[in-house]
């Protein structure tokens, strides 16, 4: 009883919803109620079952709107993107316009989206258009892309609507060009016996229309040669005619099967400029055979006067075949199974549909698939519902498109909004948001690409690539290893999938947006610069959309690897002399380390400022920048530099080739700018100084390790990686035995507000507080590194970062990124030494001590695997006692054991310091 009334109300909405001005339509619950005798509660109760099926949708304006959803898909032209709507004008935003005849062709918005956009271009040049010449196998579909054409041409305007559209088969008259020339051109009385009267050709026929010349390979060399005085001049000249030629304004298409090259005469080809090939439909995609599958039978549908009840497994054979005839194949297979269908007086059920099973494909489909085959077998294992297709459907009402490639971005974007609107900007907002981007993505790179659009998948890809790479060199960031296909993907396919927002959505993805660029303000920065490089480059469209997008995919593949090391850049006079020192040094050391400013001799210096200025603006640069110039004049060079400088400057004058060598191999052994400068000075007796900031100086946490920079540098990385964007500090790893140097301490204070040093073993440097490493990884102290990030943040910005490095320096974390070995296996071995050496010393490890050996035996086991161990200690102010070191070397002995290694004394005088200390 329940669903006789549902569906008796469903009825009642498509029957108020049968016009095409839905917008002046009323339909309530009242309406309902009283037209289905029911109760205005109960009708509601009904209509609202019907949305939540997407049967129906609602509009909640007072009173509260209901309409039939396949009226409004037909009506709007799409499908409506959700159930419910704030309001008509949001509803109805969604309208699209009418699409023009060619943008209806199946597979307009896939594998045929560049010809037929090559097809517009043609139609609206000045005059006649350009000439066309379509080529394709038989049965691609080319007169019917002709005849779409011509529609075309006349919804547009540039053929009036009593335009004649002159279809002539070249192949008819191809051994009698003469013949061929009089129905082309007409004849003039006497022009040959028989010839009584003048006769217009279809040149004239065709006069302010379209001819399309079908087979025309079939005409020959002089055939071809026949149509040139139209080509080159718009004129014709009738059979017999002695005097002067005539005018016409003919609009010419051309079509083809055969190889253009090998085919036709030169310089017939060089007078067709649109040359457009049309794909068999075994190059078609997916999507567009399931779409001409169902036209077909759609059109039998109106020609039997019948609902068809199509299986699934139908459409799927009929998809998935392979036709050697092209779409005529397919034409005749569904007509065939329509006949056998109707064959079957039983198919003709009480619901008064006709089944379509896959009993009534004609056989040709199995002889020619091989039903023994695995694909055949797994084809028929598919879906048993049916899809009804009755005459009085549209075939917009039976293409899925949310399942086409370019609308499946729409549809992301839509439920990206309700996730926003429900949740609001938050962690579960920003999870599902990352998880529908990510399946975006995989659709997106997955999916069967079409070669299509004016900018070509494998264009974006370098050119994005260049993009990232300068990116991440700028910023010392590293993007995750697809993100440029991820990037270069989405942008190809959102030359497909570029919709008009309506102003309400706008307003709603633009607030998502800016929230997330002030959550993330480096990823907007980023997402500036991409979207940037595609609009002004490859002047493609952007707008919130592409924004969000990268801000969303960003958000995961940005990887913070902070490269403090010092900015280079040679500035010399000349037009390539600073590049060319520049280019040589990067070559030597095989890394790009110096940078160029080539400088016109008449440069002024205030200008030269301005370029290092622009540097500046677009680099990171937090340890400082040396210039070398090639003149004297320019060592004041720093007083043009424009903007805050929070970084020391190094100047060295009368740069050469060696000046820059041997700062580069200093950068690269990161050694401080001002023994860089004073050394290359000495080096090579030239002039030089560095320039500190008088007034801003960036905040620095230095990280240090006593068995070399190398582990400092990993400490590093996983602060950086904490840190993020979320705190204004940088992070430097410096050598352990220079921050224990109380000179190395001022240079640095110098430059920076040195809050902390994080580290394995304490440098005692006075007045900077130290933080243990194996502290952190068992959350203990986490407050000196709080006490010392005051002065930089406020109380919440602080707690979000100590929870992150919290999480970031579990031990199993840390041994991860400090070495190459599994640390789970590595773990293990270290509880073993442990509770030896603990035998062996009657004496316990405290947890700090035990996170400490964890840290260092593990990197001391990559670097014995390495063939890179320490080999010096300072024995002459140690304290090692003789015993401690002979257990510690018995206990180490199941390290030797298990890796075939050799322990030397001088790494245990390191592991001494831990156990003693």
């Amino acid at each position: 009883m329940a669903v006789d009334i549902q569906d008796a109300v469903l009825e009642e909405i498509d029957r108020l919803c049968s016009g095409d001005d839905l917008q002046d339509v009323v339909v309530t619950a009242d309406a309902i109620a009283t037209a289905v005798a029911i109760k205005r509660n109960t009708a509601s109760q009904y209509l609202n079952t019907l949305v939540k099926s997407g049967a129906a949708v609602k509009v909640n304006t007072r009173p509260v709107r209901f309409y039939g959803y396949k009226a409004l898909t037909r009506v709007l032209g799409v499908k409506p993107n959700k159930g419910e709507y704030a309001s008509i004008e949001e509803l109805f935003a969604q309208k699209r316009a009418p699409l023009d005849p060619l943008g209806q062709v199946i597979g307009a918005q896939q594998s045929l989206f560049s010809q037929i956009k090559r097809m517009k271009a043609a139609a609206r040049y000045p005059g006649v258009g350009l000439p066309i010449l379509l080529t394709g196998p038989t049965g691609s579909g080319k007169s019917f892309l002709a005849k779409m054409f011509y529609n075309y041409c006349v919804q547009q305007g540039y053929l009036g609507t009593d335009s004649q559209f002159v279809h002539l088969n070249c192949a008819e008259y191809a051994d009698n060009p003469e013949l061929l020339a009089s129905i082309l051109f007409g004849y003039k009385r006497g022009a040959y016996t028989g010839a009584d009267r003048d006769s217009g050709g279809l040149f004239d026929r065709a006069d302010k229309g379209m001819l399309f010349l079908d087979e025309v390979h079939r005409l020959g060399a002089k055939g071809q040669e026949k149509l040139f005085e139209y080509l080159d001049n718009g004129v014709v000249s009738p059979l017999g005619e002695t005097r002067a030629s005539h005018h016409v304004q003919v609009r010419l298409i051309f079509a083809t099967t055969e190889n253009v090259q090998s085919t036709f005469l030169q310089t017939f080809i060089r007078r067709i400029p649109v040359q457009v090939e049309i794909p068999g439909i075994n190059d078609r995609t997916q999507f567009e055979r399931e779409g001409l599958t169902k036209l077909f039978f759609l059109n039998q549908a109106k020609h039997v006067h019948r609902t068809l009840a199509i299986s699934k497994q139908v459409l799927g054979i009929l998809t998935g075949q392979h036709y050697d005839s092209n779409v005529g194949q397919m034409k005749n297979h569904i007509t065939l199974t329509v006949a056998s269908a109707l064959s079957k007086a039983e198919n003709l059920e009480n619901d008064g549909r006709l089944h379509i099973n896959v009993s009534d494909l004609p056989a040709e489909i199995w002889r020619g698939s091989n039903a023994d085959s695995e694909g055949t077998r797994l084809r028929l294992t598919g879906d048993s519902s049916t899809v009804d297709v009755s005459p009085d459907m549209d075939l917009s009402e039976l293409i899925d498109d949310d399942s086409d490639q370019d609308n499946q971005i729409r549809q992301t974007f839509n439920r990206i909004a309700d996730n926003y609107q429900h949740f609001g900007m938050n962690d579960s907002f920003l999870d599902t948001s990352a998880d529908l981007v990510n399946a975006l993505t995989d659709e997106m790179i997955f999916s069967e690409v079409i070669d299509r659009g004016e900018v070509p998948l494998n264009l974006l890809k370098k050119i994005m690539k260049v993009k990232l790479d300068s990116l991440a060199a700028d910023y010392s960031v590293e993007f995750s290893g697809n993100s440029l296909v991820v990037i270069a993907y989405f942008f190809y396919y959102r030359q497909f999938s570029y919709w008009m927002l309506s102003a309400q959505d706008h307003a709603l993805l633009t607030k998502i947006s800016d929230t997330l660029a002030g959550v993330s303000p480096r990823i907007a920065k980023f997402t500036d610069e991409i979207t940037k490089m595609v609009e002004t480059s490859l002047s493609l469209p952007i707008d919130v959309v592409d924004r969000l997008f990268l801000q969303l995919y960003l958000q995961e593949a940005v990887k913070v690897n902070r490269d403090n090391s010092i900015r280079c850049i040679v500035l010399a006079h000349g037009y390539s002399t600073a590049s060319s020192i520049a280019n040589v040094v990067n070559r030597i050391v095989g890394k790009q380390i110096i940078g160029y400013i080539d400088m016109p001799l008449d440069i002024d210096v205030e200008t030269i400022g301005q370029r290092i200025s622009d540097y500046i603006a677009s680099h990171s640069i937090s340890s400082g920048m040396i210039l070398m110039v090639d003149m004297g004049s320019l060592e004041g060079i720093h007083k043009y530099i424009h903007g805050t400088i929070d970084f020391p400057i190094g100047i060295i004058t009368n740069v050469s080739t060696q000046t820059a060598l041997i700062v580069a191999d200093q950068v690269m052994h990161q050694k401080d700018i001002a023994t860089i400068v004073n050394s290359t000075v000495e080096g090579i007796k030239s002039d030089g100084r560095v320039i500190y900031p008088e007034k801003v100086k960036k905040n620095l946490i230095i990280t240090c390790c006593n068995t070399g920079i190398g582990t400092a540098n990993q400490i590093k990385n996983l602060l950086d990686t904490s840190f993020a964007d979320k705190l204004d500090v940088v992070v430097n790893a410096y050598d352990y035995r220079r921050i224990r140097q109380e000179s190395q301490i001022k240079v640095l204070e110098k430059a920076y507000n040195v809050l902390a040093i994080v580290g394995t073993v304490n440098p005692k440097v006075d007045g900077v507080p130290f933080v243990p490493l194996e502290k952190l990884i068992v959350g203990e102290d986490s407050e000196l590194l709080q006490e010392a990030l005051g002065s930089v943040a406020d109380s919440k910005q602080i707690d979000d970062a100590i929870k992150t490095i919290l999480h970031n320096f579990t031990i199993e974390r840390v041994i991860n990124s400090l070495t190459i070995l599994d640390a789970s296996g590595v773990m293990d071995t270290i509880d073993v030494v442990m509770e030896r050496y603990v035998d062996l010393a009657k004496k316990p490890l405290t947890n700090p001590k035990r996170m400490a050996l964890y840290v260092h035996v593990s990197c001391l086991i990559e670097r014995l695997i390495r063939n890179e161990p320490i080999m010096t200690y300072d024995w002459e102010h140690s304290q090692c006692d003789t015993k401690v070191l002979d257990n510690l070397k018995t206990a180490l002995s199941v390290v030797e054991d298990k890796y075939s290694v050799t322990i030397p004394k001088s790494e245990l005088g390191y592991i001494d310091d831990i156990v003693e200390g």
